[in-house]
């Protein structure tokens, strides 16, 4: 899920979950309603003639209905049954935000035929290198972040192109796992920058130390890789050729 369609479900479900609690904590309101208590009008006086009458007026049947009244026992239960409800949106949304922010990279592993894996660019070890030495000071949450922010930015020096479909977090996943690097460090670093660019609660020094060791691990196996990749580049010696029938000296 993207970054706007996080805020949208965050949005809906915060939505929701105050009409629910708006609703629970009202005023309680009578769930049916009988009908209009019916008016009678008494008959009018009738008037008689002189003459004898053979019948007599009928009295008129009245009606009443009395209105709907729900017990104390049904309100309550409605009531908590909204409150429940309102919760389960809550946990909902908290399980849909952690498993966003703790979920493991998802890397393309360039099986093309043609592919070949770039060269670790100087730029990425020297920004990643800075990233370490900011992360041992000053607030942990703004720390992390930049440490990403800063493997984000030397990230496009490799060439790879971004895809239409990643966000800028994403590539740069790609990228850095492109290299045989540890990816559940890289998957954790990732998860540390979301947890400290999207959420609100407090990241203490235990946030920080994980992201320390992460960025040591992946420095480490980026140099490695930059190291056997400058030998294989190194042009070998080569050995002077030898005329026909010359022994070599020993021989």
């Amino acid at each position: 899920m993207s970054r706007r369609g996080l805020q949208t479900a965050i949005l809906g479900g915060a939505v929701v979950m105050a009409a629910l609690v708006v609703a629970a904590l009202g005023q309680p309101v009578p769930l049916l309603s009988g009908p209009a208590e019916v008016q009678t009008i008494p008959p009018l006086p009738t008037v008689t003639s002189p003459q004898p009458s053979a019948t007599t007026p009928l009295p008129t049947a009245t009606s009443t209905a009395t209105p709907f009244d729900p017990s104390p026992v049904l309100i309550v239960l409605v009531q908590v049954i909204l409150v429940l409800a309102a919760l389960a949106v809550v946990l909902a949304l908290a399980q849909l935000l952690r498993s966003l922010l703790r979920r493991r990279p998802h890397l393309e592993l360039h099986e093309e035929p043609d592919f070949a894996i770039p060269l670790v660019p100087s730029e990425l070890l020297e920004a990643a290198r800075e990233r370490l030495q900011d992360l041992e000071s000053g607030e942990p949450r703004n720390a992390i972040v930049a440490a990403w922010l800063g493997l984000e930015t030397s990230a496009a020096a490799t060439g790879l192109p971004r895809l239409a479909a990643e966000t800028s977090t994403d590539y740069t996943e790609r990228v850095v796992g492109v290299w045989p690097v540890d990816s559940e460090r890289l998957g954790d670093l990732a998860a540390l920058y979301r947890e400290a660019r999207f959420s609100v609660h407090e990241l203490g020094e235990t946030h920080r130390d994980r992201a320390i060791n992460d960025l040591r691990v992946l420095i480490a196996d980026l140099e490695q890789v930059a190291t056997r990749q400058a030998a294989e580049r190194a042009p070998h010696p080569v050995e002077p050729a030898i005329p026909r029938g010359t022994r070599r000296e020993g021989a």
